[in-house]
């Protein structure tokens, strides 16, 4: 039963994954866009809590994922060479850790060397209130808070990239 179940779970998450790669926001009205929703959480390592209202008036990525998301560790390297050339323009990355194990998020923030902030969110409270339903989910912040674009599925390829700088450029300007 193990056999067949484990093939049948893997194909349905790949499903999902590539459906929700097309799910990629467009850019919303300046007149309805939605302000970024507040959380609180632990830092990977459990060193400190950490708020998104922490960061009020600077540009924020968003990135919601997991270890068990391979797609999510495809597009994080894209991530952490990113986050080197904006960091000193004032520019937030947060990873949020989603529904996993935290000393497994832990091991592979370490392993692969991010160095941009990553929180960790066992119950998926945070994800839950930006209706993240697929992993990788990616959110843009302007300086005023507002949600300017939401991109569901990796940021990979010269495409990916070309798609993650421009949302980038537009919240840091």
């Amino acid at each position: 039963m193990k056999k067949l179940f484990l093939p049948l779970l893997s194909a349905v998450l790949l499903a999902a994954a590539l459906v929700s790669c097309d799910k990629d926001g467009e850019p919303i009205s300046d007149s309805q866009l939605p302000k970024a929703a507040d959380f609180t959480l632990n830092t990977v390592d459990g060193s400190k809590k950490v708020s998104l209202s922490d960061f009020s008036g600077k540009p924020v990525v968003l990135n919601f994922w997991a270890t068990w998301c391979a797609p999510c560790k495809e597009e994080i390297p894209l991530f952490e060479s990113t986050w080197k050339e904006y960091k000193d323009k004032g520019v937030v990355f947060i990873g949020v850790d989603v529904m996993d194990d935290r000393k497994n998020a832990e091991k592979f923030v370490e392993a692969e060397g991010v160095t941009y902030l990553n929180l960790h969110d066992p119950s998926g409270d945070a994800s839950g209130k930006y209706g993240v339903v697929a992993l990788p989910a990616t959110f843009f912040i302007d300086r005023d808070g507002r949600i300017t674009h939401q991109n569901y599925g990796p940021f990979v390829g010269e495409d990916g990239e070309k798609k993650f700088k421009e949302h980038l450029a537009e919240i840091t300007k």
